[in-house]
């Protein structure tokens, strides 16, 4: 019998450590979510309502555009609200992009230089994240600041980094040509806003020939994917009928096998937070 403790000691000391290996090996579901919010949640009208909905969502990674009117310290106090303890903002100026996470947030870079809005590349759990907001109006400015990501976004995913850009990239993609090109609206928007029109869909298309891809248009059924993400009925000059998918998350390849969801929700009170829906992505 007494051959028998040791025997025992080294299996129950074997399995705890196997099962270590595995809990390190297999940390759960990681989700991230974009969500531009409307000058600070529909101009600081609706942020309780929009904190709560977030916190709903139990996301590991929370990624804002449009925080007006928010600092460093406040948007701390937010992002406490859905349970993040880390957060960070582009800028106190403006129209600043923010993170917040549940789990410590490297900054790596704030850019405002050359770019409409700026944007944010931090490192949270090894994972390069982008959170960026691109020109709402000229097509030419949101060519470039494109370029300038994808340089960046290349050079990471050529030392097998992984990465995800996030955001409100205010253009439409390729990938959607076939039912834009049906809706009446997007004749219209190109005539009146010559400018802002992209009928090469350059932006986006940069993007992809850099190795990223579209999560949604991966994940989602066409139906969902053709609801877009703007704009919902907050304002009576935004239009329900126009169906602009404007807000993208883009991975690279091994996380975007890595994917099991991506959508974008329609919960009936996101009409009262913000213009645009949100966008969401779930990893195993």
């Amino acid at each position: 019998m007494k051959n028998l403790f040791p025997l025992l000691f080294f299996a129950a000391t074997f399995l705890t450590a196997s099962a270590h290996r595995i809990q390190a090996k297999e940390p759960g579901p990681f989700k991230v979510l974009t969500y531009n919010v409307l000058y600070g949640f529909n101009f600081q009208k609706s942020t309780d309502l929009g904190a709560q909905w977030i916190k709903g969502q139990h996301a590991d990674l929370v990624a804002l555009q449009e925080m007006t009117k928010y600092t460093q310290v406040k948007l701390t106090a937010l992002a406490k609200k859905w349970g993040h303890q880390h957060s960070v903002i582009l800028k106190e100026n403006g129209f600043p992009v923010c993170l917040t996470a549940n789990s410590p947030i490297e900054v790596i870079e704030k850019r405002v230089e050359d770019m409409w809005h700026g944007y944010l590349h931090c490192k949270v759990r090894g994972v390069n994240i982008f959170v960026v907001h691109l020109s709402p109006s000229k097509h030419n400015v949101r060519v470039k600041e494109a370029g300038i990501l994808c340089a960046k976004v290349k050079l990471l995913l050529a030392a097998d980094q992984r990465v995800i850009i996030m955001g409100d990239f205010n253009c439409n993609s390729p990938l959607d040509r076939d039912w834009l090109e049906a809706q009446p609206s997007t004749q219209e928007w190109r005539v009146k806003l010559p400018d802002n029109a992209d009928p090469g869909y350059l932006t986006m298309s940069q993007f992809h020939a850099a190795g990223l891809y579209d999560l949604v248009h991966e994940k989602c059924p066409t139906a969902q994917v053709r609801l877009g993400t703007f704009s919902t009925r907050i304002k009576e000059q935004d239009r329900p009928g126009d169906r602009w998918r404007i807000d993208f998350i883009l991975t690279d390849p091994t996380l975007a096998l890595r994917c099991i969801n991506a959508d974008t929700p329609r919960d009936p009170v996101l009409h009262k937070i913000s213009d645009h829906f949100p966008v969401q992505a779930t990893f195993r």
